[in-house]
This record gives structure tokens, sequence and C-alpha cells, in this order.
């Protein structure tokens, strides 16, 4: 009795784990295909304000697709400094040295991914100058990001309204400020 208690947990261990390793490889799996999925619509979208068709059309999808594949192969670094598990005054002086090298080691990673971002820009660039005019090629390049309107007129991040004396708010005396009145 004993020794099928011990069997019989040992197997559902056994299946558990081989659960949680199968969830973890369609896991990464899964993201590739969204990723996949991602670059498919941005090249469809990017091809589209360009205005391409028929055969330039599936060249350049095929192209930016791997001028994209190749841009995020550098950006797998974190942007982002990790925080010191306990605060600057408890770290001893090992830790803290051990946390600085760590730290110019992401940022010389961040300089030398940058570097090769540039890097992988320039050799599309090559690519797509041979099809493109110039005007299309600053379209992948430096595309135009267009923020949206957030109400009341106002555009990237600033207010339309005036500051003193429009719409409900209350305005100084005499009409604001510099026009000779006093209060």
């Amino acid at each position: 009795m004993g020794k099928r208690v011990i069997w019989t947990v040992g197997l559902c261990c056994l299946t558990f784990c081989c659960n949680v390793y199968g969830q973890q490889e369609s896991g990464t799996d899964e993201r590739a295909a969204r990723m996949e999925q991602m670059m498919d619509k941005r090249a469809e979208s990017v091809a589209d304000k360009l205005k391409l068709e028929g055969d330039a059309r599936t060249e350049f999808l095929t192209t930016y697709k791997a001028y994209q594949q190749e841009l995020m192969s550098h950006r797998k670094a974190s942007a982002f400094p990790q925080r010191a598990q306990k605060k600057i005054a408890e770290l001893t002086e090992e830790e803290a040295e051990a946390y600085l090298k760590k730290e110019f080691d992401r940022k010389a990673q961040r300089v030398v991914d940058a570097y090769n971002t540039l890097e992988v820009d320039k050799k599309y660039y090559e690519l797509f100058a041979k099809t493109l005019f110039a005007k299309q090629l600053m379209e992948i390049f430096m595309p135009e990001r267009n923020m949206p309107d957030r109400g009341r007129g106002q555009s990237r991040g600033r207010s339309a309204a005036p500051r003193f004396g429009g719409g409900d708010m209350p305005s100084f005396p005499g009409g604001g400020f510099g026009d000779g009145t006093d209060w």
C-alpha cells in the first residue's frame, strides 16, 4: 500500500513538471508568433503608407521584415537599471562595487546595441535606397508619430487654453500682467 502511494505521488509530480515545462515552451512559441504577427502588420502598414503595389510591395515586405528582425536582435538588453535589493546605506562595499560594475556593463551594452542598430539601419538604407525615393525612406527610418488629441485642442501635451483669464478660470484684475493697470 505504501509503495502505491509513493508511486502515485511521484507520477503526479512528474506529470505536473511535464505540464509546466510544456506550458513554458508553448509560451515562448506563442510570444514568437505574436511578434511575427506584429512585424507583418507593421510591414503592411508601412507598405500601405508608401503606396507600394505588386512586385515592389512583395519585395519590400520581405526586406522590411528581415530589417525588423535584425533590429530586434539588437534590442534584447534591458534598458532599465536593476535596482539594488537593499538601500544604499545597507550595502557592503563589495555589494556596492559589484552593483556599480554591473550598471556600467549594462550601459556599455546599451551603447553597443545602439551602434549595432545604427549599422543595421545603414545596411538596410542601402537596400531600400535602390528602389525607394528619399521621402519614402524617411517614412521607414524617421516615421512621424501622431499624438492623439486629448480633448480641448491639446497637442503634444500642451493645453490650448490660456493660463490666466481664459475659459472658466478666474482672471487677474485689470486683465492680467503687463497692461499697466494696478490692482
